[in-house]
C-alpha cells in the first residue's frame, strides 16, 4: 500500500501542502486539534472522510503514514507527538517539501528581530536593480504556493518553529539578523535556540551574521559578518567599508546623511548590501535600490498626528530586544506602553534604558505584575485596561514634543489576534483622541 503523508494542522501551511499533494496526486491524510466546526468554511472535497481528523488523537491518524508534515507553532506536548516518536515516523515541514521539488537560488533568512525587515528589503533591492525574486515562508507566503513559477532568487524567512524540523536547506545565503532571548518556553534555553537557530548555514554555500551576534556561532565554519567593529567601523562581510558611517544615531553613504536612522536599521541595511556584495552588486546600486524602500507598518512607525507629540507604533516588538531598540532609537521623554500575553522574558533587562530615558511606564495584558516584578526601577507606572484607556492615559501625562511609544515586548495574543491588530487598534485610539 502506498504510503499516506498526514498534514499536521490547517493554517496557511496546511492547506498549501492540501493544495500541493492534491496538484500532484500524493495521498494524504489531515489531523487538527482544533473542532471541526472551525472549519465549516473549508473545501476538502478532495479528501475521503476517513482521513479527515479532528480535535481528538485516534490510533487510525498514524496508520500507513510514512511522513508528518508539522505546522509552525503546534504544541510539542500534544499525545500525537509522542506517538509519531514511538512509531519513527519522520517529521518535516512545507519547505522540506519545496525544496525536493525546487533547485533554484534561495536566500535563507532568520533572526529573533529584524529577519522580517531584511527579506522585504531585499526582496525589494533586487527587483530595483533587475532581478525576479519573491519573498516567502514564515512572512504569510507558503512556499508551496509559488513552486511552479520562475524566478531568479527565492528569499525564504524562517523562524526557529520551522527549523527546529527541517532537514538540510542547501541555500545559496543564508542569514542569521540576531539571536536574543526568546522562545524559551518551547526551546528551554538559550543554547538549544542558538542551535536550532544555527540550523539554517547546514550546506550552505555563503553564510551570515550580524557582529553582534557572531560570538554565539563560533562552531560554524566560513561565517562572515556586518556590523560595527569595536572601534565603530562598519563591516561588511568581514572587511571595513570606509565609505559608510555611522554616528550613533544617523547613517552615512560617503558622507551623504540617510533617512534611515538608528543601529537596527543599520545593520539591515548591512545585510541587505553584504547579500548584494555576494551576488556582485556594487554599493552605489546597492544603496540606490533602497533609495525608495518603505518601512513596513507596526515597527518603530511614526504615526502622523496633528499635535506636537510623537506618537509610535512598535507594535511588532513582541520580545525585549526589539523594545530594546525602539528605547534606543528615540530620545528621552518617552512614555513607553508596555504588557501582553505572558512569555518567559528577560524584562530586567530594559531597566537601565527605561531608567535613562522613560518617564511614565503604562501597562497592558495579563504580564502587567510579571513584568513589573523583573524590572529595576522607581519610573511610575500606571496600570491600562485597555489600548483606549492607554492611549487616554499616555495623552493626559504627555507634553510637547513627549514620545508616546507602544513597544509591548509581549505577544498580543492576550488581547489582539495578532500584533498587526493591536497596532491598528492603537493608532485608531490615537487618531481618536488627537483629532
Amino acid at each position: 500500500m502506498l504510503k499516506k503523508k498526514l498534514i499536521l494542522g490547517i493554517g496557511i501551511t496546511g492547506m498549501s501542502c492540501i493544495e500541493f499533494f492534491n496538484e500532484k496526486n500524493i495521498p494524504y491524510k489531515i489531523f487538527d486539534t482544533r473542532n471541526k466546526n472551525h472549519f465549516d468554511n473549508y473545501n476538502f472535497k478532495n479528501i475521503n472522510n476517513k482521513n479527515l481528523f479532528f480535535e481528538k488523537y485516534d490510533d487510525n491518524i498514524l496508520r500507513d503514514v510514512d511522513e508528518v508534515i508539522i505546522s509552525p507553532g503546534l504544541d510539542k506536548k500534544h499525545k500525537i507527538f509522542s506517538e509519531i516518536n514511538r512509531l519513527e515516523i519522520k517529521i518535516i515541514t512545507d519547505i522540506d517539501i519545496f525544496k525536493r521539488y525546487y533547485k533554484g537560488k534561495i536566500i535563507s533568512v532568520t533572526g529573533t528581530n529584524g529577519k522580517t525587515t531584511v527579506v522585504s528589503m531585499l526582496e525589494h533591492a533586487l527587483l530595483e536593480i533587475g532581478y525576479k525574486p519573491i519573498a516567502c515562508g514564515n512572512n504569510g507566503v507558503p512556499p508551496l504556493s509559488i513552486i511552479n513559477e520562475s524566478y531568479d532568487y527565492i528569499i525564504l524567512e524562517l523562524s526557529s518553529y520551522q527549523l527546529e524540523y527541517m532537514s538540510d536547506l542547501q541555500s545559496y545565503i543564508s542569514i542569521i539578523t540576531n539571536i536574543d532571548y526568546d522562545h524559551m518556553e518551547r526551546h528551554n534555553s538559550i543554547a538549544n535556540y542558538v542551535m536550532i537557530k544555527s540550523r539554517i548555514y547546514n550546506d550552505s554555500r555563503f553564510k551570515l551574521a550580524a557582529d553582534s551576534t557572531i560570538y554565539l556561532l563560533d562552531n560554524i565554519h566560513d561565517l562572515k559578518s556586518y556590523g560595527l567593529s569595536s572601534s565603530g567601523e562598519v563591516i561588511i562581510r568581514n572587511n571595513t567599508v570606509k565609505s559608510i558611517t555611522y554616528d550613533g544615531f544617523n547613517i552615512f553613504y560617503k558622507k551623504m546623511k540617510l533617512k534611515n536612522k538608528g543601529k537596527h536599521n543599520l545593520n539591515n541595511i548591512l545585510c541587505v548590501i553584504s547579500v548584494l556584495d555576494i551576488i556582485k552588486v556594487d554599493i552605489d546600486s546597492a544603496f540606490r535600490s533602497l533609495d525608495n524602500y518603505s518601512y513596513l507598518p507596526h515597527r518603530i512607525e511614526l504615526i502622523d498626528t496633528p499635535d506636537k507629540i510623537n506618537w509610535y507604533n512598535d507594535s511588532k516588538s513582541t520580545n525585549c530586544a526589539s523594545t530594546k531598540a525602539a528605547l534606543e532609537y528615540l530620545n528621552e521623554n518617552i512614555i513607553l506602553i508596555l504588557g501582553g500575553s505572558r512569555k518567559d522574558m528577560q524584562y530586567g533587562s530594559l531597566s537601565s534604558l527605561i531608567n535613562n530615558k522613560v518617564k511614565l511606564l503604562v501597562f497592558i495584558g495579563e504580564n502587567k505584575e510579571y513584568i513589573k516584578a523583573q524590572l529595576k526601577t522607581n519610573i511610575k507606572m500606571i496600570d491600562a485596561e485597555s489600548i483606549e484607556s492607554a492611549v487616554k492615559i499616555s495623552q493626559s501625562h504627555s507634553k510637547e514634543n513627549d514620545n508616546i511609544l507602544l513597544s509591548p515586548a509581549s505577544p498580543s495574543f492576550d488581547m489582539f489576534e495578532n500584533y498587526e491588530k493591536r497596532g491598528a487598534a492603537f493608532v485608531s485610539a490615537v487618531q481618536d483622541v488627537v483629532k
